[in-house]
């Protein structure tokens, strides 16, 4: 009789993962020459639907690649990281097009001091693609070190990012990068000390259309649990300003890694926690903007773990939002495997209904996704995930919800 129950208990387990399941595999990464291990890094994409992201390692050095997947799911690697002679390497984060088609980065060591760099890609006219250091991060750690955000590029052009180490407080940075007569200048432009302001950033910045930056850090405030922070060009330089601190008690989340902010038209920010909630196992949450007040106060839409195992846990990335509102994500553990989820949030009037399109659980299938989703204009989703695969390093999928 217990056997039966355990039988029928993995066929109605593999039943409901065929039935909710959504998922493509579009990509396994390989290894030697292909990229591997694409931890934390996600899609933006161009005019024709191509994407484009990074792998941490692979590639002929092992250093890591830039890849281009087009919608047909053919991989062309753009780059291999050499990590030697001051080239970078463990490519981290999201990729940003400047105005004449260049894309750019940031890689966690490599470079001439091994401290990391920020590169540039840029196209060859026959075909192919030219990479370029255009800063090395220094061997005193005062300008940052190991960044791994990728890069946020302003409508003059500037670049702004983070490093989770470094700086003046060792807690590290958020730092600009303008392109000048002599080259190009990198300014720190705030100083993370770890307690009141946050500290060890791992995620990038989002610009509203004013030039404010927003960002997350995993740790301070006033709990020392992360905080979310806005930085304003003044007369008098950039000032520094918390949003909010997270708690990690009475059901507020703990934590941020890898999360980078979006917001809605009315200036709502959405991200998630990777610990905190009821559970202990992350959050979803909305700082909601008081246009009266000029503030923020949040509002915890999801806590991870409330569904049981089938539930997710533990989100190491971002959100997406479709031109709905709904928002989407995924979760580095949970689901009937405990090797991830990709979930689904409908507001259905004040509360939030979770959904879960996909848990990866198959040797084939992908384990352990990070980084926020992306959506195509017909409203598909994708991401990436660190292991899984046919190879086991890991793969690019596709959700249509």
């Amino acid at each position: 009789m217990k056997r039966f129950v355990a039988i029928f208990a993995v066929i109605f387990a593999l039943a409901l993962t065929a039935w909710a399941s959504t998922e493509k595999v579009l990509w396994n990464f390989k290894g030697g020459s292909d990229g591997s291990e694409p931890w934390s890094n996600y899609f933006i994409s161009d005019a024709k639907g191509n994407l484009y992201a990074a792998t941490a390692a692979g590639g002929t050095y092992s250093a890591g690649t830039v890849f281009m997947l087009s919608p047909a799911g053919k991989e062309t690697v753009l780059y291999e990281f050499k990590g030697s002679n001051g080239d970078g390497s463990a490519p981290h984060g999201r990729l940003a097009f400047d105005a004449d088609g260049e894309i750019y980065g940031t890689t966690q060591g490599g470079g001439t001091n091994g401290t990391g760099t920020v590169y540039r890609l840029s196209p060859k006219s026959g075909g192919g693609w030219t990479e370029k250091v255009i800063y090395n991060f220094s061997a005193t750690g005062a300008d940052g070190t190991a960044p791994s955000a990728g890069m946020t590029i302003a409508a003059d052009g500037t670049m702004y990012s983070t490093t989770p180490d470094g700086g003046a407080f060792g807690a590290g940075t958020v730092f600009s990068l303008k392109k000048t007569s002599k080259g190009w200048k990198q300014t720190v432009i705030q100083n993370l000390n770890g307690s009141s302001n946050g500290g060890f950033p791992y995620e990038g910045l989002m610009m509203d259309t004013a030039g404010n930056l927003y960002g997350a850090a995993p740790t301070g405030g006033t709990s020392g649990q992360g905080v979310i922070y806005r930085l304003s060009l003044t007369k008098k330089g950039w000032v520094d300003t918390v949003l909010h601190s997270f708690t990690g008690q009475n059901g507020d989340g703990a934590g941020l890694y890898w999360i980078d902010l979006i917001s809605d038209k009315s200036g709502n920010i959405y991200g998630a926690t990777s610990f905190g909630g009821t559970n202990g196992t992350g959050t979803v949450w909305e700082l909601v903007y008081s246009e009266t007040k000029k503030t923020y106060s949040e509002s915890i839409l999801y806590e991870f773990g409330a569904s049981g195992s089938g539930d997710g846990n533990n989100p190491y990335g971002g959100l997406a939002m479709d031109s709905k509102g709904n928002l989407y994500g995924t979760t580095l553990y949970g689901g009937p495997s405990n090797i991830g989820t990709f979930y689904k949030l409908t507001k259905q009037g004040k509360t939030w209904k979770e959904t879960i399109l996909h848990s990866f659980v198959a040797a084939n299938d992908g384990n352990e996704p990070t980084g926020n989703p992306y959506i195509d204009a017909t409203g598909r989703l994708y991401g990436m995930t660190q292991t899984g695969g046919k190879s086991n390093l890991g793969i690019v999928y596709r959700i249509t919800p």
